[in-house]
């Protein structure tokens, strides 16, 4: 996991770009058209020489050449969270390219086909920037030799040659092209007024254009400076690296030269869980307003402390040798705490207002802080799209300093993961989490992140796994006298047994489930006991008990009105039941709703859903050619979405073509 973007537009090289001509010829060899595949091109090199500066500086000056579309993906091999995973990578650079939510698979092995299928041919331009391995990079490639493919990376990745890359090693800026960098900063004058400590800044830098910059930044911050007064400076620090100089002692000398405001900023990133972020959340960690915390950032971007990322440049990251350095500068102690509780109090918050648009029915505490530009569904999945990274790292970052928050933004995550699946994220996240509420002492916030985790082993059919942890989920609300965790304890139990045909134990854990919740007066958690046991009964081919059961379910959450989701489930489960009844035009009037209703709601399995079951309905009607596209265009869904599912609507084409 890690935090990465993918514009449609890749973004501008740094200004004054220099001293790459020879490399960035190579580059424009290296990247000519390949017959059968990308040309894919590998640049190599210690960290800062300048790769990352040299691959955006060409693919800006060569997009024209590449009308169909250009991605950029932050790969994060140095990210504190880990690596960016290849299928988020695809799945985002998938909707980039157009495609909706609902036709992008669950299977990293799916959803790589369908991204070599949708590039086919197409005169792409891809950077990936960052990269930990061949393997991370390999199912990123597009179908098509028109496109070009730019990797960044500290090792080679030699096993990319296989698939025809060509190897461009970065070497450090050489002396004359260093100069000229530093001259664009400083101006002239000040090199020649003292050649030597010229020459001695260039040795101490080695090169490397992110020294270059963060010096060339000090000095033209302090034009009445000589040359000298920087090179006495770093000459007081012993510690050096290959090459000769300290990384570390140039970024301490900037950093000390910061007004306080704008080093409490650095710091402030530093102490930041996630890898890159906007202004929004930099504000809260400095308890500023925005435009002040834009303000701060503006001078850390000036100090060439901080870069902009994002296709709008709204987003900030911190070269990863500089990130290490505002980590410690940030410390351990009280202020590292105060940051981080205050970052991801942010995240907890931006997460639960999403959350309330996306699930109202949830009933959630308010929190101080609001998302202003999380108004309505669309722009909550956005947000919940955007930060996730961040949300994961938060956790993971508050999960030994504060507990309790980290539970709580876990909490919140749900409908992120609820809705957008994310199997791998959330699974570290309940881990996570259930551990927190376990050293708390809170057996109930452990049974549900317990619950969570088993749901989504649940969701990819891992039947093996979900159900013992369901059972835990139970003996943990049972012993902590925790009624509504051991009412969900019982749904899960129940679809598990209702997925592995044993239809009287799901009856009764869908009975208790019911049972529970009535008790507690939670309607809407009662009434889905009633959708499990019609369920059942469709199951176990008791259509007439379905129906009533069903009935029921929809009356009830027609009435509550908050949870049109679950309410159109129930009318996709009440056709099918009709459907067994030889109620067809009643059915197929409730498949008709339910369909409408998903799509409404933009969910792919609840569309799935409706689909399958109006296939049944067609075919039992006798209607094969209307049988035969339903069921095909459900069978694809839930395939892209990994959903069991997807076997049964296979078996039922099967049968319409008489196939055994």
């Amino acid at each position: 996991m890690s935090s990465w973007t993918v514009p449609r537009q890749i973004p501008a090289g740094p200004a004054g770009f220099v001293g790459r001509d020879r490399e960035l010829d190579r580059l424009d060899a290296l990247a000519a058209p390949q017959p059968g595949g990308p040309a894919v091109v590998v640049l190599t090199g210690v960290g800062g020489v300048g790769k990352s500066a040299l691959a955006l500086h060409w693919a800006h000056a060569a997009a024209g050449r590449y009308p169909d579309g250009q991605l950029y993906a932050q790969l994060g091999a140095f990210d504190p969270a880990g690596p960016a995973d290849p299928a988020d990578v695809v799945a985002v650079a998938l909707r980039a390219l157009g495609l909706a939510d609902d036709r992008i698979p669950a299977r990293p092995a799916e959803r790589t086909a369908l991204f070599r299928t949708v590039t086919s041919g197409l005169r792409l331009l891809i950077l990936l920037d960052d990269a930990v391995s061949a393997a991370q990079i390999r199912p990123l490639l597009p179908a098509s030799a028109h496109a070009a493919v730019l990797v960044t990376a500290r090792w080679r990745l030699g096993a990319l040659a296989l698939d025809g890359a060509g190897f461009l090693p970065v070497a450090p800026l050489p002396e004359d092209a260093a100069t000229e960098m530093l001259r664009r900063r400083i101006g002239n004058a000040r090199l020649r007024a003292d050649r030597e400590a010229t020459r001695s800044l260039l040795r101490r830098c080695a090169g490397l254009p992110v020294a270059l910059a963060v010096s060339a930044a000090r000095l033209a911050s302090r034009p009445r400076w000589p040359v000298r007064r920087m090179v006495d400076e770093l000459n007081q620090d012993s510690v050096s690296v290959p090459g000769g100089m300290s990384l570390a002692t140039v970024f301490e000398l900037s950093y000390r030269d910061l007004d306080a405001p704008v080093a409490h900023c650095y710091r402030a990133l530093g102490a930041h869980p996630g890898a890159e972020c906007g202004v929004p959340v930099v504000a809260a960690m400095l308890e500023v307003t925005e435009p002040e915390a834009a303000a701060l950032l503006d001078q850390l971007i000036e100090a060439s402390l901080v870069d902009e990322a994002g296709a709008d440049g709204d987003r900030f990251r911190l070269h990863d040798l500089v990130r290490r350095h505002a980590r410690r500068a940030a410390g351990t102690g009280q202020e590292w705490n105060a940051l981080l509780r205050r970052a991801a109090e942010w995240y907890r918050d931006g997460a639960a207002a999403a959350g309330r648009l996306l699930t109202p029915y949830r009933n959630r505490p308010a929190r101080a802080r609001s998302v202003a530009a999380v108004h309505d569904r669309h722009t909550a999945l956005a947000w919940f799209d955007a930060e996730r990274p961040n949300l994961v790292a938060a956790v993971l970052a508050a999960a030994g300093p504060f507990p309790l928050l980290a539970w709580q933004i876990a909490d919140e995550c749900w409908p992120m993961f609820h809705l957008r699946r994310h199997h791998a994220d959330r699974q570290v996240v309940d881990r996570a989490a259930a551990e927190c509420a376990r050293r708390l002492g809170d057996p109930a916030g452990e049974s549900e992140m317990i619950k969570r985790l088993a749901w989504s082993l649940y969701d990819t059919g891992r039947y093996d796994e979900a159900e013992p942890l369901f059972t835990r989920a139970m003996t943990l609300a049972a012993d902590g006298g925790d009624h509504a965790g051991l009412g969900g304890a019982h749904a899960g139990l129940g679809t598990v047994a209702l997925a592995r045909g044993r239809h009287d134990e799901a009856r009764a854990h869908s009975a208790a489930q019911h049972r529970i919740f009535t008790e507690l007066g939670d309607v809407r958690s009662a009434t889905l006991g009633l959708l499990r046991l019609g369920q059942v009964e469709n199951e176990a081919g008791h259509p007439a008990e379905a129906v009533t059961y069903l009935r029921q379910t929809v009356t009830l959450l027609a009435g509550l009105g908050v949870d049109p989701y679950n309410e159109a489930v129930a009318r996709a489960e009440l056709g099918r039941a009709l459907t067994g009844l030889g109620e067809h035009e009643s059915a197929e009037r409730e498949l008709a709703h339910a369909l409408s209703e998903m799509d409404r709601l933009g969910s792919a399995r609840g569309r799935a859903q409706a689909l399958h079951r109006r296939g049944e309905l067609h075919a039992r009607a006798g209607r094969q050619a209307e049988a035969r596209a339903d069921l095909t265009a459900a069978e694809e869904a839930y395939a892209r979405l990994a959903d069991t599912e997807a076997a049964q609507v296979r078996r039922l084409l099967d049968e319409l073509a008489g196939r055994p």
